[in-house]
């Protein structure tokens, strides 16, 4: 409850859905990262990405520019088989001061088997925590600048 006068407030779960064509069209982009990444589609992923984007990932490496996706594409394809990945988009928001910037966050899965190391054969699966942060370009199509991994835990 707020002590302003004239502030009351409301319960999310209340009020009527609204139309979100930004968050539409974010979480279908999120659908198709999701396979780019499971089938290591390099060309995919650069339609996903702005040419400067990149992948930030704290506890691993992450791929700048399109030149960056497409070696991180080439590395998946020669190490792993059987990979699949899940994104769960937990909410989205247009940035209020512009209007050519949202930003999305959720949960990752990831699962995938080891072509040669000491896990060889043997299946590895992860999750984690993410946030992105998205461009309009001048076409109307929304593409990553930045995907940010904000956690990521290996799972028995």
């Amino acid at each position: 409850m707020s002590d302003a006068p004239g502030l009351e407030w409301v319960d999310p779960e209340e009020l009527e859905p609204a139309d979100d064509p930004v968050g539409d069209a974010l979480r279908a982009a999120n659908a198709r990262y999701s396979v780019a990444l499971a089938t290591a589609d390099a060309d995919a992923l650069c339609e996903l990405f702005e040419p400067e984007g990149a992948i930030v990932d704290g506890a691993g490496p992450g791929a700048a520019g399109h030149e960056g996706l497409r070696e991180m594409a080439r590395y998946a394809r020669e190490r792993y088989r059987d990979v699949t990945f899940e994104i769960d988009v937990d909410w989205t928001k247009v940035d209020p001061l512009d209007g050519a910037s949202a930003y999305a966050a959720g949960r990752w899965r990831m699962g995938f088997v080891p072509r040669s190391g000491s896990r060889a054969g043997e299946p590895v699966r992860s999750a984690g925590a993410f946030a992105e942060t998205w461009r309009r370009g001048a076409d109307g199509t929304w593409r990553i600048h930045r995907d940010l991994t904000l956690t990521h835990v290996d799972q028995a």
